[in-house]
């Protein structure tokens, strides 16, 4: 099968780029594609509308396994999606309304609220003049950007203990996130996190991360945390929790995935309260592949091949989900 990568690729460490696919998950990929017998083709969609369309069309793929992030805006990881619809090319991973609900996080919570999945509570603001009461928030919050991925926008500065913190922390969110903040309850605890890959079996064994800022009292798992390298060596898979907790993240994962509409993986992200609650935070529709990623260690432990597991399980969820010929 002509399988076409489609990605943006990162080029260097600018914030813009974080979340974008590196050279090494590329080669990765592209390798477990071959060992997988595809003839895959890397393509870096990050030009032009014009250049994109051509490079996908001189592709002729059979199946698009889609990696694109885009580069701004609360739709960007929707564009590509509805881009191979239009071109009648099918693609792994959930489409654009999917795509676009996940990356949502006030949306997402409230889809997660109607299903009764426990999230912290939360406000949603998009103008600074006009900030919601918060008189039902639980302090110390956490402002963040609504639209973003990797924990962009959330530092140490992000943390407000008390009201009258929240609009002046508010309005410089809005100036670098125009698109919408949250003002969320903080939840102090330990970072879990649920890959989900429905060739796989759906929900895989829960990840835990145990960096030292991350379990301190207001610890925030943030963008710097997540660009530190030394976070693989806190990354422990299965997470060192009962079983019956595990049992009911995997639960909350599929029920939230499902609700969502998302197709192939995701991943859910939540934090584990000191009096043993889950509360999920958000569901990534489209997260990275890395190599020894919290996702490639699950899956390897749910008994996949190492050399093959994550690009085997998405082609084949979606191969089976689109009804297209066995490669």
């Amino acid at each position: 099968m002509r399988v076409a990568l489609a990605h943006n690729l990162r080029a260097d460490d600018e914030v813009g780029q974080r979340g974008f696919t590196s050279p090494g998950e590329v080669s990765e990929l592209l390798e477990s594609m071959r060992l997988l017998g595809h003839d895959p083709l890397a393509v870096d969609v990050s030009g032009t509308l014009e250049q994109t369309v051509g490079l996908l069309r001189s592709a002729r793929p059979d199946l698009v396994f889609n990696l694109a992030e885009g580069w701004t805006g609360p739709w960007r990881q929707s564009f590509y999606p509805a881009l191979y619809h239009q071109l009648g090319l099918p693609h792994t991973g959930s489409g654009p309304t999917g795509l676009a609900l996940a990356l949502d996080k006030h949306l997402t919570k409230l889809v997660l609220h109607a299903r009764r999945i426990p999230t912290p509570g939360w406000v949603f603001v998009n103008d600074p003049t006009d900030v919601p009461s918060l008189e039902h928030l639980r302090f110390p919050v956490v402002v963040k950007p609504n639209f973003e991925s990797c924990s962009k926008g959330i530092g140490p500065e992000s943390l407000a203990a008390t009201p009258d913190q929240v609009p002046a922390r508010v309005l410089q969110c809005l100036k670098e996130y125009p698109d919408g903040v949250l003002v969320e309850e903080y939840v102090p605890g330990r970072d879990i996190t649920v890959p989900y890959f429905t060739a796989a079996g759906g929900a895989l064994a829960p990840a835990e991360t145990t960096m030292p800022a991350t379990t301190a009292p207001g610890g925030l798992f943030d963008y710097g945390l997540k660009q530190d390298p030394a976070r693989w060596n806190h990354l422990q898979v299965p997470a060192p929790i009962p079983p019956a907790l595990a049992d009911r993240a995997r639960a909350l994962t599929r029920t939230a995935v499902r609700a969502l509409g998302l197709h192939d993986f995701a991943r859910a992200d939540f934090r584990l309260s000191p009096d043993g609650a889950l509360h999920l935070l958000e569901v990534n529709g489209l997260p990275g592949l890395p190599a020894d990623g919290a996702s490639h260690r699950a899956a390897v432990l749910s008994g996949l091949d190492p050399a093959t597991a994550l690009a085997g399980a998405v082609i084949s969820s979606a191969v089976t989900r689109l009804g297209l010929a066995a490669p």
